[in-house]
Formats: C-alpha cells, structure tokens, sequence
C-alpha cells in the first residue's frame, strides 16, 4: 500500500479509502502523535487514543492492528509530506541547482518549526518495540538527511568536492541545528528565509577553503562508507522520482520508436493518476503492465511497483 494522506487517497486492495475515512485516518495520526509527544509513547495506551479520537477500541484497530503500526505510520505521514513538497521543487526545471537547494532547505526548516511535536517524539526511547521496522525506518530517515545535503554539495560544487562533501554536510547540519535552537527554544524572531540565504552565502566561504586548501577530509571514503552501511539496506525512492528515471531511460534510443511512445504514455498516465486526489489502483497496474515488454525498465518497473505495494 502507498498511502497519501494529504489531500489524496489510501489505496487498500484495489479500491482507494473514502474521503471520509482518509480524514478519519489522518485525525488518529495527528492525535496520537500530540499524545505520544507530550505524555511518552510508552505511558499512552490505544484506548486513551480512542476515548480522545471519540471512537471506539475496536474502531481505532480497524485503522492500525497495534500501537507500534500506529507509530510506523506517524512517522511516514510526516515524512511523506517534506518529501512529496520537495519533488514538487525537484520537478521545477525553471529553477537552478542552487534554487532547488535553498528552497527545499526552506521546506524542512519550516517544518521542522511547524511540527515541534513530530520532532519531539522522535527524540524518545522507544524501548522494547517488537516492530524492528520502526528503529530502521527513523535511522535511514537520519541517514537520508545527511545524504542530502552531502549530495547537494556536489551538484552545486562539482565533482571536485566529493571527498569533502560528507564534511560539509555535517559541518551545514550543526549550524541549522544551531540557528533552529534560537528560533525554537528562545524565540529568536529570526526570518526562515533570511536563515537560508546566510547559511548559502556562508557555504560558499566555507567549501572555498576546503577546496583551496591543502587539509585532509576527516570524514574520508572510507569513513563515509561506514556511516552509510549503518542505514541497513536501499533507500526507498519516491514513485514520481521513479518515473522521471524511467522516462530518462526511454529517450536514450535503445529501444524502438512505437515501444518507446507507448512506454511514454504509460509513464506519463502513471504520474497523473499519483498525483490525482483518488489514485486508482487498475489504472496504475494497467500501466505498470503496459511497461513489462521494455526489458530495460524492468528494474525500476519492479521498484515502483514495490513502492506501491502493486503485484
């Protein structure tokens, strides 16, 4: 299943939830996230959820069979929405490599104000989970964000700063980390906007003398290699970033004219209906179907089709 909780459908089988019930859904998730964030995770109980939710115990099973599938969920709808806003930015091909960064910069420190909750529950124990899909699920997100910014660098910088680019990454992450202090904690009327225009102009002085100077990266190859082998497997990838490399893929030639206009179409249907209110699930693996003659899209075919949970 690929859930899309703002504004949109949760496909279950082949039919997608009702408006009424995406609500329903969406009102548990937020509820339960204030709970777990101002009481502790492990002193509320799915009754307490319920009772304050005005539905039933057995209702709120309906929704989510445990607490820890609960959980699970509030992490992915938070993290769900920075990532559908910053493919929005990513498929914006007026802007600059430069502009994408400062805006998605903007997108997660406003959300990282917004949702103080959200992030406060991340920072818990969560001690004697059963679900090992939880602690994965928030390291790889960990994991991402410095990958992130790492990744940025070099698009701005070119391959020239790949071997500091792990250290400006976390070199970025703990002066965000510090101005998001003053704006949260103490109240600093500190403008997001302007926060990110001074953190890019001051990147530029600081990637200037890495790579004018003579000094050895701390987080060398190796090093970075280690770091990221503790994100315990592949990253997932969002299914409109899937469909873009597929397109990419089609136009290089290697297959024939008609195949590759049909391949088109049906990508280009498949990003329509992901990005429609009500995602339907024939539609979509109609189009997945289409798309199995291309040999060479074979391997993203079956990665999107994982990511939406389509056999």
């Amino acid at each position: 299943m690929y859930d899309y909780y703002h504004g949109s459908a949760i496909l279950q089988g082949d039919m997608p939830m009702r408006r009424k019930d995406v609500d329903k859904r969406r009102h548990i998730l937020i509820t339960a996230m204030r709970l777990f964030s101002s009481k502790n995770y492990n002193r509320t109980s799915m009754q307490e959820i319920a009772d304050i939710c005005g539905i039933s115990k057995g209702s709120l099973y309906v929704y989510f069979k445990s607490k820890e599938d609960l959980l699970l969920n509030i992490l992915q709808y938070y993290f769900q929405y920075i990532e559908d806003q910053i493919m929005l930015v990513e498929e914006d091909t007026s802007l600059s490599t430069r502009e994408k960064f400062m805006k998605e910069l903007e997108i997660k420190l406003r959300h990282y104000i917004e949702n103080q909750e959200f992030y406060r529950l991340q920072g818990q124990e969560f001690s004697g989970l059963m679900d090992p899909n939880i602690y994965r699920y928030i390291h790889r997100q960990n994991i991402a964000q410095v990958k992130w910014f790492e990744q940025y660098l070099i698009k701005i910088y070119g391959d020239q700063m790949k071997p500091y680019a792990a250290d400006g990454a976390f070199l970025l992450i703990g002066m965000i980390k510090q101005y998001m202090e003053l704006i949260i904690l103490k109240q600093f009327p500190l403008n997001v906007k302007k926060v990110v225009l001074f953190l890019t102009d001051q990147m530029d002085s600081m990637i200037k003398g890495m790579l004018d100077g003579d000094c050895e990266p701390l987080m060398n190859e190796h090093l970075w290699s280690l770091y990221l082998a503790e994100a315990g497997g592949e990253e997932r990838v969002h299914p409109l970033e899937l469909i873009k490399q597929m397109k990419d893929r089609i136009k290089d030639g290697s297959i024939p004219e008609i195949q590759r206009e049909e391949a088109d179409q049906s990508l280009t249907i498949l990003e329509q209906e992901l990005m429609s209110m009500q995602p339907r699930t024939a539609i979509l693996k109609g189009m997945l179907h289409n798309l199995e003659p291309i040999h060479s899209l074979k391997s993203l075919r079956m990665k999107l089709a994982d990511s939406l949970q389509i056999k």
